[in-house]
């Protein structure tokens, strides 16, 4: 059995720096929205940090450090070229009474100090790509997230809805405080 809904989580919280005080009591502002249309799910997120762009960009393309995030097993890099990566992970997580591995590849088009757009070019979902965005302003930079998602699983829409609304708020929370 395919089950994409929880990787996805993992998927977006890719990247854990160590937060320092100032990012734990900062206003991060998360707004998560996720909509259905058939079985393709949309999800839209932003957060705040105080982050610089610079600084922002680095905590963006830090793939390897997602093995820092429970569930996630594997987490691996290859560079293609300055702005190309290819990612490839290894997620294991419970959803209801099933305990499912997943692996993934994710391909990262990134534009510097802008964000990246990325692409699963094989994986456990039948469609996931999406895109982060930064925008700097005088007290840090937000994070803007936008995906869509087409899982490869039995489960039901209303149990995988109900699932990535409940959880993505707090991933998101978690995210932003790294």
């Amino acid at each position: 059995m395919k089950i994409a809904t929880r990787p996805l989580l993992a998927l977006i919280w890719f990247i854990c720096l160590p937060a320092t005080s100032f990012a734990q009591n900062f206003d991060h502002q998360v707004k998560v929205n996720v909509s259905n249309t058939g079985d393709i799910f949309e999800i839209n997120a932003s957060f705040k940090t105080p982050l610089n762009n610079c600084d922002a960009f680095r905590y963006l393309t830090d793939y390897e450090a997602a093995k820092k995030i429970p569930g996630v097993l594997d987490s691996v890099v290859t560079r293609k070229s300055d702005t190309l990566a290819v990612v490839n992970r290894t997620i294991k997580e419970s959803i209801l009474f099933f305990s499912v591995t997943i692996k993934t590849t994710i391909e990262y088009n990134e534009l510097p100090f802008i964000g990246s757009d990325f692409k699963q070019i094989a994986g456990d979902a039948k469609m996931f790509k999406g895109s982060w965005r930064l925008k700097q302003d005088e007290t840090g930079t937000s994070f803007i997230y936008r995906s869509f998602i087409e899982p490869n699983t039995i489960v039901p829409n209303f149990i995988i809805s109900s699932y990535i609304k409940n959880e993505l708020q707090q991933q998101f929370v978690e995210i932003a405080k790294q």
